[in-house]
């Protein structure tokens, strides 16, 4: 067994005070989960359930109630919530977990490119100050553990030096089918290294064997979930997540506003302008032996994929954040330490590039405290100059976007869903925002227990009948960047308002951010 090294002690505490920060956050926000986050987590509450013989139904119809995601990181969350409890705060955790497992992934790919420990251990520093790292590792979402099955498969695919070492081999698959039973889109990450082993061992007759046999693993225990999940992986593959949102993705190709949109993300809200400067002038500085070829080609062929595919968000390619940290780590380190001699590094002495690397960490330490916690300065605090390529370019930028702060005000949720007594009722949620929408009142109507209370939200509207609507005042409006009813919305709205003299007011709930909600018996 290896001894830690110096760079690993150091690592290992970083990653305990990441913890610790983590479950100070955690403890003491009380803002309900949005929309996304809300969804996952009722789905790993009826995985608990299902663990605990409460489940109404077998394990099949468990899958099916997922909404088409796979259920790894349901059932895994499950087995944590019984061990900690049911909380929204404790099965959010897990994703700390995650963070910890992308972390160490980041600091072992980095060092076996490199093969320099500090290098290493700088990208993965770095990698875990990405602003939307830290706000991902508070969120119930499933994009940070798909995240680490990516770094660990791109760790295992150099090891195995293509396919050649069997046990790095079947870790690279095991990542692969952890990624594909996480998210639908998880094993696209996996094409790029699939078509590079595929040019390199083409003519190899072992390597076609190896497989053949690694695909027939795959689909045994990848298959089954699409077979029993076809219709909701249908409806994913040529519904609304298909088609992109119009007013937000950019879906024509022959435009070039489109190949630059995730670049746009990237400098503007993942890593933020001035880190992604830093990280294109390192660029320059990386080696290029065949491992980091690799990976670059690795990167291209991610980026260009997921600009092809017409709905986009921010969060597909945070994967591609693992080669910005590793590059980041390496030509930062590099220019101060060269790694070889044969590397070529710009005449720049020692003492300026540590005062870079100074200033760089402490800048997006500084931003890590202030965006999460909101200290030591009031947010928003935002300094901003407009530009051709990249529009308003936020240099300084304190707000809730895209990290969002410590929230203590309470919601009204769970009194929402005491007001409403009627065990078996259908509820129609007209309301949209973050906060409070069809899927958060689903979570908290779980975590009450009011297991039979039907909740339903805008696209049921016209089609049955209910028994009650939650319904905002005529100034409330809806989130627009995720409502893709925003019209219907409105009209409904009006039309509840207009007919109110049919419905019973049951309850009238002041929400922190000003507006007003009723619950209405029709």
């Amino acid at each position: 067994m290896k001894k830690f090294k110096k760079e690993d002690w150091i690592l290992f505490i970083w990653v305990i005070l990441l913890v610790l920060g983590n479950i100070l956050w955690l403890s003491l926000d009380k803002n309900p989960p949005a929309w996304d986050q809300a969804a996952h987590l009722r789905s790993t509450i009826l995985a608990n359930q299902w663990m605990q013989g409460k489940f109404w139904g077998s394990f099949i119809d468990l899958v099916k109630s997922f909404g088409g995601y796979p259920p790894l990181i349901y059932l895994i969350g499950a087995g944590w919530s019984l061990l900690l409890g049911v909380s929204i705060a404790k099965i959010t955790f897990l994703n700390t977990m995650f963070l910890v497992g992308a972390i160490i992934g980041v600091y072992k790919l980095s060092e076996v490119l490199s093969k320099d420990k500090k290098i290493a251990l700088l990208s993965g520093i770095l990698f875990s100050l990405l602003p939307v790292i830290g706000d991902i590792s508070r969120n119930m979402l499933l994009d940070l553990p798909l995240l680490t099955w990516v770094v660990w498969g791109l760790f295992f695919w150099i090891k195995s030096e293509g396919l050649k070492n069997g046990k790095y081999s079947l870790g690279l698959l095991g990542m692969l089918i952890l990624a594909s039973l996480t998210k639908l889109n998880g094993f696209i990450y996996f094409g790029p290294i699939g078509i590079i082993l595929l040019i390199e061992n083409y003519k190899n007759k072992e390597f076609w064997m190896k497989l053949v046999v690694g695909g027939a693993i795959y689909m045994m225990l990848v298959g089954w979930w699409w077979i029993i999940n076809s219709t909701n992986i249908y409806h994913y593959l040529t519904g609304l997540a298909g088609q992109g949102e119009v007013a937000t993705d950019p879906m024509n190709l022959g435009q070039w506003q489109t190949w630059i949109h995730y670049l746009r993300l990237f400098f503007l809200h993942q890593a933020g302008p001035i880190v992604a400067i830093v990280f294109g002038v390192n660029l320059f500085f990386i080696p290029k032996d065949r491992d980091n070829k690799r990976l670059v080609w690795w990167t291209v062929m991610t980026y260009v994929i997921f600009t092809i595919i017409k709905n986009k968000d921010f969060r597909f390619t945070m994967p591609l954040l693992i080669s910005v940290a590793v590059w980041m780590g390496w030509g930062m380190r590099g220019q101060i330490h060269p790694v070889s001699k044969t590397t070529d590094h710009p005449p720049l002495t020692r003492r300026v590039r540590h005062l870079i690397l100074g200033l760089l960490l402490l800048w997006m330490g500084f931003n890590f405290v202030e965006n999460g916690f909101n200290w030591p300065i009031k947010k928003p605090v935002i300094v901003s100059t407009p530009t051709f390529l990249m529009g308003d370019v936020n240099w300084i930028n304190f707000s809730d976007y895209p990290v969002r702060e410590v929230r203590k005000n309470v919601w009204p949720n769970e009194k929402i869903l005491t007001d409403l007594s009627e065990e078996n009722a259908k509820l129609l949620v007209v309301m949209n925002v973050a906060e409070l929408n069809d899927n958060t009142i689903g979570l908290y109507k779980l975590m009450t227990g009011k297991n039979n209370l039907e909740i339903h939200g805008l696209d049921k509207w016209g089609k049955m009948d209910f028994d009650y609507v939650l319904v905002p005042d005529l100034e409330t409006e809806s989130a627009p960047f995720y409502d893709v009813m925003l019209g219907q919305r409105r009209e409904a709205i009006k039309d509840i308002w207009r007919n109110v003299e049919n419905y019973q007011k049951m309850g009238e709930y002041v929400l922190p951010n000003g507006g007003l909600v009723y619950l209405l018996k029709m």
